[in-house]
């Protein structure tokens, strides 16, 4: 973990591509994206807060998730409702022209707090999951990133790097 901000520098790419999506595309999808994080908030206060009134029915097939591990459920619901608030952010900096270097602050550590939370419940830890996340982009990016190894991976060898 200690060197996993100068590794994950390396193996990213250092382009940017605005010309490649419209800015009407991309505050669309984020303003999607942010909605569906707010949803999905007020499911996160229902469901671990008991938060509402009491709901019956409304079952699908082939999808529950009742018998689910509820730490991990709640672990879930919390990385994706901090991802939107950092969407959230986005809109606000596209707009404003900066970002709240504090606020981004702020929501990193609840997405830590969550990743903590499902880290625990899958028996590791930020640096066992850093090592690995590493470890595999080493193999797909053995020099730096790049465009090509980037959409031709060697998946197995990537799967075998995170089950080891």
């Amino acid at each position: 973990m200690k060197n996993y901000l100068a590794d994950s520098a390396r193996t990213a790419s250092d382009s940017y591509f605005t010309d490649k999506v419209t800015e009407e595309e991309v505050k669309a999808t984020f303003e999607k994206f942010a909605e569906t994080g707010e949803a999905l908030d007020g499911q996160k206060r229902k469901l671990f807060y008991g938060k509402g009134d009491k709901v019956e029915g409304g079952s699908v097939d082939d999808f529950s998730f009742e018998n689910l591990n509820g730490n991990i459920v709640h672990a879930i619901y919390g990385l994706c409702t901090e991802a939107g608030e950092i969407s959230e952010a986005f809109l606000k900096a596209a707009e404003s022209g900066t970002f709240d270097e504090v606020n981004l602050k702020e929501e990193a550590g609840d997405l830590l707090w969550y990743l903590a939370m499902l880290f625990r419940e899958l028996d590791t830890n930020f640096d066992e999951v850093a090592t690995t996340n590493i470890n595999k982009l080493k193999a797909r990016f053995p020099e730096k990133f790049s465009q090509d190894k980037a959409y031709n991976r060697d998946l197995n060898t990537e799967r075998e790097i995170l089950e080891s």
